[in-house]
């Protein structure tokens, strides 16, 4: 059976986050307000995802990391510390863009753009490594039961809202498995009331034709 994984499913959203991110900054018009516009906002919800994920990380997850492997869990903080900065930086340059236009603008945005590709490959190095070594110490010293608890303290302390939101970027990441275990334990452990506005989400998300296929998979 599948030990239970902090990683898998949030890492796939914050990827195709990234992803398409990366994809719009490559294509954006810096010359054009409305194009730079539409990347400030786009880049700064994914930084904003990206940071605050940081921050679950730290809460919830170093502390078992440190105990099964102090060594490992203080390179891992060393990477968040790393990543910080560098966001920080590139959002500095985003700043920057805003307050310019023209040719300014495009010589910023190609700035940017290196610093964002610089800032995407180191992201999707540390993410590797969570989810290779940092799972390989997780599940040799903790349980899933230990691990379930983790998770849940995390999700936990998510206000409703903001949950919201990274579930209907979550949903359409993963794989339909993924979608069905998830809206499983939903179903088993949720109020109705969260579990039907959550389907309800998901639909919205997925589209009709995705969706009916999870909700055909789940138990009646």
């Amino acid at each position: 059976m599948p030990r239970v994984d902090l990683y898998c499913v949030i890492h796939k959203m914050l990827r195709a986050e990234l992803f398409e991110t990366a994809a719009m900054i490559a294509r954006t018009d810096f010359a054009d307000p409305t194009q730079r516009g539409a990347l400030s906002r786009r880049l700064k919800q994914t930084m904003d995802f990206i940071e605050e994920h940081g921050g679950h990380e730290d809460s919830f997850v170093e502390p078992s990391v440190r105990a099964a492997d102090p060594e490992l869990a203080s390179r891992v903080a060393l990477d968040h510390r790393t990543l910080t900065m560098q966001g920080r930086a590139m959002m500095d340059l985003l700043a920057n863009l805003e307050g310019s236009g023209g040719d300014d603008a495009v010589q910023v945005g190609a700035r940017l753009h290196v610093a964002y590709s610089a800032f995407l490959g180191a992201y999707l190095t540390h993410m590797s490594v969570e989810e290779r070594e940092v799972n390989q110490a997780l599940w040799a010293h903790h349980t899933d039961d230990e691990l379930a608890q983790v998770r849940g303290a995390l999700q936990g302390s998510i206000p409703p809202p903001r949950f919201a939101e990274w579930f209907v970027l979550m949903v359409p990441a993963m794989n339909h498995q993924e979608r069905v275990g998830m809206m499983t334990g939903m179903k088993m452990n949720a109020p109705a009331p969260v579990f039907e506005a959550m389907s309800a989400l998901a639909e919205e998300a997925l589209g009709a034709e995705s969706w009916a296929k999870v909700a055909a998979a789940l138990p009646s």
